[in-house]
Order: structure tokens, then sequence, then C-alpha cells
């Protein structure tokens, strides 16, 4: 394990006596990240801030400059890390309903899990202070801190401490969804509603009789099998609503390279439902610390009277019930409603979304943009939802970008 002298590097900022000094460091290179690498991996996390899918996501995007990880160190080891990376490309989370606002910018983009290790409120207001000090040294335009609870001391900082003008003032806020599996399948379904299990029961039964003995799922987790579950999945998203919004599984390099590295660590999961030979629905996701991540679900529109999303999500629970696959004792749905979500889901919890401004023009421009597309868009949910429009709004758009067969 090396440790690094932090005394003489230049982007060290140093406080207090010898046996409690804090001092505060930005790594922007992939070498200087493995001299963390001890602490990195011993602190639990999220997989998008583990260590090597961090540095594979940030080597395979063309859109990624280098890494910025801040790395707080009290009496010269490190105590919590929060990691980031400088991207140059077109903010594409600026919306208003469907439709996004998408200027370009250099961001500082801090991946979902950042923070690992000590989320203190003092490690908290360190690393605060350390993003606008980047962004005042115009590292980047603005800073993304990705989905943090509202109670996190980090998100309450985020949102306090910059100056008034370089503040967020619209938040996104997200629901996110999880599922505790019980011990058997029969204490799953029970958990579900009468109605649920009716339509599923139902749905299943026509399905059988209308595909005897050609029902199949096949589970893809192996590196050799990638690039055939790339072509799968990109030919059941492109039939559906999801590739007109421009959100879903894209078969590029990119995505490739991350899932052979799933592959790689054993984590890859990924379920296809076939019918009478032919994939009409895909579940794709990783597990990690006995958690099933729900990365991507798409099906094809020609099969829908069967909800074969449905069908696919609950033939994959069963399994994990029966513990015949996996040893898989929750499932994490991720943020954004979806009807599945709230159906299967025994947790639920807010997540928001935090901005914070350069002092620049750019920075205070983009702040100004954000801050009257995000009132337009909480005012247009808010009314939707008054009035009931909103599941039909969604509804007849998604119907609408979905392609013709």
């Amino acid at each position: 394990m090396i440790v690094p002298d932090l005394a003489s590097h230049p982007d060290v900022n140093s406080s207090g006596d010898s046996a409690q000094q804090v001092e505060t460091r930005t790594l922007r290179s992939l070498p200087e990240l493995e001299e963390i690498r001890f602490f990195w991996e011993r602190w639990p996390g999220n997989r998008d801030s583990d260590l090597d899918f961090y540095s594979t996501v940030l080597t395979a995007s063309p859109q990624s400059v280098r890494p910025h990880v801040i790395v707080i160190y009290r009496g010269g080891q490190p105590d919590a890390i929060l990691v980031g990376r400088i991207d140059s490309r077109r903010i594409d989370n600026f919306r208003m309903g469907y439709f996004r606002v998408k200027p370009k910018a250099v961001i500082l983009y801090f991946v979902y899990g950042a923070l690992r290790g000590n989320p203190s409120f003092e490690n908290s207001e360190l690393f605060v202070e350390e993003i606008c000090k980047s962004l005042s040294r115009g590292e980047a335009d603005l800073a993304y801190l990705n989905f943090f609870e509202p109670d996190a001391h980090i998100y309450k900082l985020a949102i306090k401490k910059p100056a008034t003008l370089r503040r967020d003032y619209a938040g996104i806020s997200q629901t996110h969804f999880a599922l505790t599996l019980p011990a058997s399948i029969e204490a799953f379904y029970k958990g579900l509603s009468p109605k649920v299990r009716k339509n599923q029961k139902w749905q299943a039964k026509k399905l059988a009789g209308d595909f005897p003995n050609a029902v199949t799922i096949k589970c893809f987790k192996d590196p050799s099998e990638v690039d055939s579950l790339s072509d799968i999945a990109d030919q059941i998203t492109g039939k559906s609503y999801q590739r007109g919004l421009g959100v879903g599984f894209v078969n590029n390099p990119q995505a490739r390279e991350r899932l052979r590295l799933k592959a790689t660590k054993g984590w890859l999961r990924a379920y296809v439902l076939y019918l009478a030979d032919c994939p009409c629905a895909f579940w794709m996701g990783d597990i990690n610390r006995g958690i099933f991540g729900s990365d991507y679900l798409a099906f094809d529109p020609a099969f829908a009277k069967y909800s074969p999303g449905m069908y696919l999500i609950l033939q994959v629970i069963e399994g994990f019930c029966k513990g015949t696959d996996e040893a898989v004792t929750g499932i994490d749905f991720a943020t954004g409603r979806a009807q599945y979500k709230e159906i299967l889901s025994t947790r639920e919890w807010q997540e928001i979304s935090v901005y914070i401004f350069a002092p620049s023009f750019k920075g205070l421009a983009l702040n100004a943009i954000r801050t009257v597309a995000g009132g337009i868009d909480k005012g247009l949910k808010r009314v939707l939802v008054q009035t009931g429009l909103l599941q039909k709004i969604k509804k007849a758009w998604r119907a609408r970008l979905r392609p013709a067969q």
C-alpha cells in the first residue's frame, strides 16, 4: 500500500495538529487513484462508484476528460472520498416534461453513490468547499451531485453553502424503489394485491397456451455473451418508445465495455424472454452484495397483450426466491416511477440531485436556464397530477414515440 506524501503535494489543503491533521486532495489522473485503492475498495458503496467500474466508464467515454476524485485525509489516512469526473458534453436533464433543454458545458459530474467512507458533517462540508473552489478556478461550468437522500449532510450543504447565485433552486427529486425478497415464493405473491395476482396468473396461462412449450428464458452472464446480449437488447429497445425518448439501452462500444467488465467481475445478469425462439423482452442488471440492481427493462410492443416485461420479472424473482439461481436478498429498481416498480416494491424513498454553478457568466446563465426549465417542469407536473392527465399523456406520448412495426 502506497500512502502519498501529502505535505508536499500542491493540491492539498491542510489544517489541525499532526495527530488530527485534516487534508483535502483532488486526484486528477488514473495513476493517482491507485494510491488509495486499498481504502476505496474497503468502503462499501454503489456499483457506479466501484473503482474498476468507474475507471472503465471514464476511459471508455469520449465525453469524459479526466478523473476528479476528492479525498479527505485525517491523521494521514484517507477518511472519505467523493468520486467524480470532468465531462465535456451536453447537459441532458434540464427538462420540461419530455422536452429537454441541452446546453453544452464542462461538467464536474459526481457519480451515483459518489461518497464512500465517512459521510460526517465535517467531511461533507469539506467536499462542498472543495467543489466550490474547483468551480471558482474554472475547472468546470457547473458541478452535478447525483441523487442523495434529502437528509444527507452533503445535500443539505450543497443547497445552502454556495453563494446565492451559484445555488440550485430546482432540485430534481425522484422516488427510489426497492424490493426485499421474502423467504418463499408463496410469501412474495401473498404480498401482491389480489388483482395483480389474478392478472399475472391469467397472462401467464395465456402465454403458455399461445406458445406451448415455446416459452424460454435465458440468462446472460459470461463475457463471451456480451456481444450477443447487446445485439438482442438493441433489437428490442429499438422497437420500444424508449428509443424515441433517447433513453434505455444503447448498443455502443462504451456500453459493451461496461457489460464486459461486469461479466468479468461476476456481476452481470441479463435475462431474455423468448417466445417461439423470438426475443421479446429483456431485463438487464447486476448482482452486487446480494442485491440485483436493475439497469434496463424493455419489451417488444408486438407482444404487449402478454405483458412480457412483467412476466419476465416475475419469473426471475421466482428463481431468486427458490435460491436455485442466485443468493439474492433484494432488488434495487433504481429511481424513476414505473407501474411495475410501484406494484412490486416493498420500500421507496426520495432522492434529490443538486447542481452547484461556477461564478462565471456561463455558470450563472446555466443556473438561469435550469431555474426556468425546472420551474416550468414542476408546474406542469403539478397541474397534470391534479387533473389526472399525467398518466394519459405519458401513455399517448410513448405510443407516439414507438417505432412503426
